[in-house]
């Protein structure tokens, strides 16, 4: 891929950690380029330095060499371009705050116009489903419900990449399925680039349009492997095509080459 096309450019990221008592290199050498419009799914298996190199996308962890470029910048400090929803959705949103509240936050730190910030805030309400509960507190309302609302607040904030860590782990699968279906919805109609990091091969392959497998660390890609299973996707027919089941069997024996060293 061409790096001028590229939304998101990682080129040759290293990152080790280092103490007295020791030295961890987390991410070996990692270069990938993720274009405008993409849905990037990224997966590897426990301790391949997923976290690690969401940090260093997010501007939150300094790599050791290489660089990430976002929309041409390179990333020193989180990205105005980006944003970033986490597994554990209950840390962050603020259970003093009303739904409302926690969604318009981030704008009202970019000291937006009131009447822009309304508008920004009903439009990703509407978008998540979750309009009825504005002045609800999060901890009023079901883990799911939770999940939309730190969706919402990425999604009022207009940000050119959506950079989600595991986001649906913690949900029941019923709850997880309509949240994978609100994520494809979203990336279609709003015209979204997400990267999706995920421990789930079944749910990589039917959001992605590509998947990438990472090895054990220290980091670096096993496999990049195209997602062409057409849409409209869906959770009932989806899963049960046989283009599905060859793509989850190729991802799937990329985890275990990941988790035997090879």
């Amino acid at each position: 891929m061409a790096h001028e096309m590229a939304l998101v450019s990682v080129n040759h990221l290293n990152k080790v950690f280092e103490s007295k008592e020791r030295r961890v290199e987390a991410i070996g050498d990692l270069s990938f380029d993720v274009l405008q419009g993409d849905f990037t799914c990224i997966v590897g298996p426990s301790g391949a330095g997923k976290t690690t190199l969401l940090k260093c996308l997010a501007g939150l962890l300094a790599p050791t060499r290489g660089t990430v470029l976002v929309n041409g910048h390179e990333v020193t400090s989180p990205p105005e371009e980006m944003a970033v929803v986490f597994q554990e959705y209950g840390r962050s949103l603020f259970p003093w705050k009303t739904v409302r509240q926690n969604v318009e936050l981030p704008l009202r730190e970019r000291k937006l116009p009131k009447a822009q910030i309304t508008r920004l805030t009903d439009n990703a309400l509407e978008a998540v489903a979750l309009h009825g509960v504005e002045d609800s507190y999060p901890w009023q309302l079901s883990g799911g419900m939770q999940q939309r609302v730190a969706i919402a607040r990425a999604v009022a904030y207009q940000s050119k990449v959506m950079v989600l860590d595991e986001p649906f782990a913690a949900v029941d699968a019923q709850t997880r399925a309509d949240l994978e279906d609100l994520m494809l919805r979203l990336w279609s109609e709003l015209g979204l680039t997400v990267i999706f990091v995920t421990h789930d091969i079944d749910e990589a392959v039917y959001l992605g349009q590509r998947v990438l497998v990472l090895s054990a660390s220290p980091t670096k890609i096993l496999d990049d492997v195209r997602i062409d299973i057409p849409g409209p996707r869906t959770q009932a027919l989806t899963r049960i095509e046989p283009q599905f089941s060859e793509l989850r069997t190729r991802v799937y024996a990329g985890i275990q080459r990941a988790k035997s060293g090879s």
